[in-house]
């Protein structure tokens, strides 16, 4: 019954495998798939060229403004600037952020990086220049709001840079580093403020901005001859890196020094999908292949269950052809037969015959009051195809690289289908249609990524791990904002130091304090912990953050209650009285908050990008930027800033007739708003509590999957490739 004209034309030897077998049986790299990947990898000094100078040194720039304007607050408060404006200046390239984070993620999918990064390092240069030239001109109406749109325009970039640089360290970040990798986003942040500071306060406020607009135009030239494919996200998903996949396998194979994975790891791939929001949908499932066939489910035994094949006919007559989609977060799948309901699509883990390693597919049956989130054999993967809508590669959970294959080899009815391990990327054998019935008609089904805007930002928030550590990055940046911003009012009219002297202990105490964080955080999560690439070390190293978090609250309210009582000094005896030992330990607490603040901030980016699907990172990545711009880098300035001038306002509305001493008033109302930034670190440790809580729950989901005690919940290692127990290198 074998059809010799459904069969696939023989293959070209460059195209057919990525791989090619030498006499001696040692699989060798065919030159076409070896030409890819050498154009598509990047080579070791590139990558370490790439981080230093656009993910470290360009993103210092990006914040470098941030500080010279914290101290170019003076002039502009001598010159006419109200509190509240200034806390808009100071927030206004918070909200470019904002409105365009999400837009440049979804970009950034779609188009080459390189072009794109130039047009934002030359917008972000010429803002730079401009709100320079505008600060010597006189102060009016019309210059303040062409301050603000330079402002503005200087945070459209920004985003860009944030995203771009989050993705792409986390992509290219070793494993066992990721954490390291991703902190020092925030410290490279830390030091451009503080330089900026720097600058404006030590040498000139205007001058600072000349600075920055000429750097970034050396920087931009730079980025005009180098090389597009080395800001290009390497390891995105697509038809290459499926090409690569059996490639990589076949390597690790016969390499004994390659990582190989425990059946255990199968099963946490699973866990992120059933701990997700699920939808239903009916669907007909057609082979690209054979057009006009469509996967059947037929009534006739095989072994346990029920035999699959392809069949032409048509999918609405009846309910052969129709089968309910349940799906988890981005990609993952069961098929559920409407014909025979309760009867799901099963990876059976048996070879087709002893001379044959495809692997059969059937209907099984769970068992009572089970579901097939339970089983792994009823989970599969579905790899978008990009040329064609609706089109997607479908992938085992349970046996992983291999797809579901259109053999074309016929049957007394229908041809045969199975799980293939072949390149999906090599023909239309591993494609197939996925088209969604309602009562109006047929549609095509669409991933996530394919869906609107809208619809995409309400998934994410659906994601409690996602929402939850994005807050507390939001909160970390809502928190060192604040203070940073209102720092130098606050020491000069509380304890009387000038500019010179206010940045010099600001820098050596949350400099140092911040730069010790950044280098014992990755020690702690990352080996001390082993690191968040599962959900057991996710949990731990979310508890330890919640830890740490609450460490900070606690400083935070010392400081607080420190200068609520100093406010309210200062209001009743209506004179400055200067206490240093009060300074000391505000300046220790909050040494003690960035510490804490650093330690926790690469971990809760790594964790908040690996939260989601691969497919979804760069979008989530935009979104997280936009939190944090909105929550924490726009409110952190803006809303102490409007604190302060409310304390200020009420103070001299209640006792209007009393001659009041302007630096009193000042300094209370500074204080009052600083204590204002410092008490909302109890925000910050309520989302860590909350994202250690969510974290711990995935991990309870994830045991009480892997250690059912039945023997479909978990494949027998003779079901599975040919997988050796992995040795943890971590201490836990």
């Amino acid at each position: 019954f074998h059809d010799e004209s459904a069969s696939p034309p023989a293959p070209t030897p460059v195209e057919a495998s990525p791989f090619a077998v030498s006499e001696v049986g040692t699989p060798v790299f065919a030159e076409s798939a070896f030409q890819m990947k050498r154009q598509i990898e990047i080579r070791p000094r590139e990558k370490l060229l790439i981080f230093i100078l656009y993910t470290q040194v360009v993103q210092a720039l990006m914040s470098y403004d941030g500080g010279a304007t914290q101290f170019c607050t003076t002039a502009l408060s001598r010159s006419g600037w109200s509190p509240l404006w200034l806390g808009m200046l100071g927030a206004m390239d918070k909200f470019g952020q904002v409105t365009t984070a999400i837009v440049w993620g979804r970009i950034l999918m779609r188009y080459d990086t390189k072009p794109l990064l130039i047009v934002g390092l030359f917008w972000k240069a010429a803002c730079c220049l401009v709100f320079g030239k505008l600060q010597e001109q006189p102060v009016t109406v019309v210059m303040q709001l062409l301050m603000l749109s330079a402002k503005l325009g200087m945070g459209i970039t920004e985003a860009l840079i944030s995203v771009w640089a989050t993705v792409w360290v986390q992509r290219n970040a070793p494993s066992d580093a990721r954490a390291r990798w991703l902190g020092f986003a925030g410290t490279s942040a830390g030091i451009g403020s503080g330089v900026g500071s720097g600058v404006a306060s030590l040498w000139s406020p205007i001058g600072a901005f000349f600075v920055q607009a000429g750097v970034l135009f050396v920087i931009w030239a730079f980025l005009l001859v180098t090389p597009s494919r080395m800001f290009r996200f390497s390891s995105t998903p697509g038809a290459g890196s499926l090409r690569e996949e059996p490639m990589k396998e076949r390597a690790s194979m016969t390499d004994p020094t390659q990582p190989t994975y425990p059946r255990l790891m199968l099963v946490e791939q699973v866990v992120q999908s059933v701990a997700m929001t699920s939808s239903e949908a009916i669907v007909i499932v057609e082979s690209i292949r054979l057009p006009g066939h469509f996967l059947d489910a037929s009534s006739e035994p095989q072994d346990h269950g029920f035999k699959v094949r392809i069949t032409k006919g048509d999918p609405l007559d009846g309910e052969w052809a129709k089968f309910r989609m349940i799906r988890w977060g981005e990609c993952f799948a069961s098929l559920e037969s409407c014909r025979l309901p309760g009867h799901y699509l099963d990876c059976s883990g048996e070879r087709l015959n002893f001379r044959d390693e495809r692997v059969k597919v059937r209907l099984s049956e769970p068992e009572e009051d089970a579901t097939p989130a339970s089983f792994i054999w009823a989970q599969f993967k579905l790899h978008k195809v990009d040329a064609e809508r609706g089109v997607f590669h479908v992938e085992s959970m349970r046996m992983p690289r291999y797809f579901l294959k259109s053999t074309g080899e016929r049957m007394v009815k229908g041809t045969r289908v199975c799980l293939a391990k072949e390149c999906p990327a090599d023909g239309d054998w591993s494609r197939f249609r996925f088209r969604q019935i309602d009562h109006s008609g047929d549609q095509t089904v669409r991933l996530e990524s394919e869906a609107s805007m809208l619809g995409r930002v309400v998934a994410l928030l659906g994601n409690p791990l996602w929402l939850f550590t994005a807050m507390s990055i939001s909160l970390n940046c809502f928190v060192t904002s604040g203070i940073s911003f209102l720092w130098q009012n606050t020491v000069e009219n509380v304890w009387g130091f000038d500019n010179g002297w206010s940045f010099f202990i600001f820098v050596t105490s949350t400099g140092i304090s911040g730069l010790v964080g950044v280098v014992v955080g990755p020690k702690i999560f990352d080996q001390y912990l082993g690191g968040f690439a599962f959900p057991q070390g996710k949990a731990l190293c979310l508890l330890w953050a919640k830890r740490l978090t609450f460490l900070a609250a606690v400083c935070s309210t010392v400081c607080t209650v420190l200068l609520v009582v100093k406010a309210a000094d200062l209001v009743s005896s209506n004179r400055r009285v200067i206490v240093y030992w009060q300074l000391s330990l505000l300046v220790a607490c909050i040494s003690c908050i960035f510490f804490v603040i650093n330690t926790i901030t690469g971990a809760l980016y790594g964790i908040n990008t690996e939260s989601v699907e691969e497919e979804e990172r760069t979008f989530a990545a935009g979104l997280t930027v936009s939190f944090q711009n909105v929550f924490g880098y726009a409110c952190g300035p803006l809303l102490p800033s409007a604190f302060s001038q409310l304390v200020g306002d009420t103070v001299k509305d209640f006792w209007p007739r009393w001659p009041w001493n302007q630096e009193a008033v000042d300094g209370a109302k500074f204080a009052a708003g600083m204590g204002f930034a410092l008490i909302c670190t109890w925000m910050l440790f309520l989302f860590a509590r909350m994202a250690a809580v969510s974290a711990r729950l995935a991990t309870i989901s994830l045991r009480s999957i892997a250690f059912r005690p039945k023997d479909h919940m978990v494949p027998s290692n003779d079901d599975l490739p040919a997988y050796e127990p992995y040795e943890s290198q971590s201490p836990l």
